[in-house]
């Protein structure tokens, strides 16, 4: 079946395309999710104070989520490529939701850790289905452009999350800030599992079978594979480090309120989904105006990440605006590099109905590095007395993940033979 041979029913009206519904609902799903972890972010400081937390400690706390979630992303994805993205989408935001409900209840640091493991339980699929969906309904013209807007669905959920949760804890308190975002979760995941329809497959379709260890070791010796689980790894640890540290960057910088500090973060992340958007799009008319030919996709990973690396400018910055405008510019290119290398995978992927499976496997690695990124940052913080090696750390590893995206990504992946 076609991407466009469904569309919703509309009497007198020109209908909408569903998998326009889709991608808005994946758009919001990646909104809720970043939303629930800016949550912490903002929260953090004022639950250092409560609960007494050093800068190392909160950094332990900061990558709990990431401890389920790294152990859970490949079987999450294989169970997603068996059962389809509409049970484990509302599944998987219904825990995470659920959890985030939890969270606003607990009394004490431990209570509160175990919530976040349970968050990553149900965050484990979540980009599995969002790249499931893309491979299911999007032009393959169209994949590296749509993958960038829904992904700034994790910058609007990081601005709204940010902005929303300082005025709720300025008024009433961070576990009002949980809880109201557990809800609104609950909604989504409700509204998923009414709306979205897996696509229909041949009646003499065979079934589909779990990838095999056999297939996940051919996929590491795919020179493509590894270029594109490279830059993966790097931007996550970037990522991780921004949402994880940003609010109390700038706190330590700009000596600012938190409602300051929610202010300039989401003008930063909303800032960088606008640029992202045009960035990716940009790019992509440029490299493929000639025609459609997957590998050159490496090209728009390789120009965003070293627009990336001007995080490494940061250092140099100390005052409110150059440093909003360096993260600004450095998180744009960063989103825009996520979405094309999305992309790249989804494009390369011979099987794509092993999508899932495939993403959660980049996805296991790669929130391998990203799970060390709060809790490194936090000992280079208590160490140092700033964050200016960890600036300097990501601008290197990103433009090396530059360079090899450009070597290594050129042949199709194919996971039941070696990369030829």
């Amino acid at each position: 079946m076609t991407t466009g041979e469904i569309t919703t029913k509309a009497k007198g009206r020109r209908a909408i395309p569903a998998r326009h519904v889709f991608f808005f609902l994946v758009f919001l799903m990646y909104a809720i999710s970043y939303g629930d972890r800016a949550a912490l972010s903002i929260a953090l400081p004022t639950m250092g104070r409560e609960f007494s937390l050093t800068p190392v400690q909160m950094g332990w706390v900061s990558s709990s989520f990431l401890w389920s979630y790294f152990l859970l992303n490949l079987p999450s994805t294989i169970v997603l490529d068996m059962v389809g993205a509409r049970a484990i989408g509302s599944l998987a935001v219904g825990i995470w939701s659920f959890a985030m409900l939890l969270g606003g209840m607990a009394q004490n640091i431990t209570q509160f850790l175990l919530t976040r493991m349970l968050l990553g339980v149900g965050e484990a699929p979540t980009f599995g289905v969002g790249a499931t969906v893309v491979r299911n309904w999007a032009l393959p013209k169209e994949r590296g452009s749509v993958m960038t807007m829904l992904l700034t669905g994790m910058q609007l959920g990081l601005a709204g999350g940010t902005i929303a949760g300082a005025y709720l804890i300025t008024f009433f308190g961070w576990r009002c800030e949980f809880m109201a975002l557990g809800g609104i979760g609950i909604l989504w995941a409700v509204v998923w599992w009414l709306i979205y329809r897996n696509p229909k497959e041949k009646t003499d379709a065979p079934r589909r079978k779990p990838i095999s260890v056999r297939e996940i070791r051919n996929l590491f010796r795919s020179s493509s594979f590894l270029g594109i689980l490279v830059v993966q790894c790097t931007q996550n640890y970037l990522n991780f480090l921004v949402m994880s540290w940003m609010p109390l960057y700038l706190i330590h910088e700009l000596h600012i309120d938190i409602t300051g500090t929610g202010n300039s973060t989401a003008l930063c992340y909303l800032s960088a989904a606008a640029g992202a958007v045009i960035i990716g799009r940009i790019l992509e008319q440029l490299v493929f105006r000639n025609g459609i030919h997957p590998p050159y996709r490496r090209f728009i990973v390789a120009i965003c990440l070293a627009g990336a690396a001007t995080i490494g400018l940061l250092p140099q910055c100390h005052t409110m605006l150059p440093i909003l405008l360096v993260l600004s510019g450095a998180l744009a290119c960063l989103m825009a590099a996520n979405g094309a290398n999305t992309a790249l995978l989804t494009d390369m992927v011979e099987d794509g109905g092993k999508m899932g499976a495939v993403t959660g496997v980049t996805l296991t690695c790669s929130n391998a590095l990203g799970l060390l990124s709060p809790i490194l940052t936090g000992y280079i913080v208590a160490w140092t007395g700033s964050f200016d090696m960890a600036w300097y750390m990501c601008a290197i590893a990103l433009i090396v993940a530059a360079l090899l995206s450009l070597a290594m990504v050129r042949n199709p992946i194919r996971m039941d033979m070696q990369d030829g």
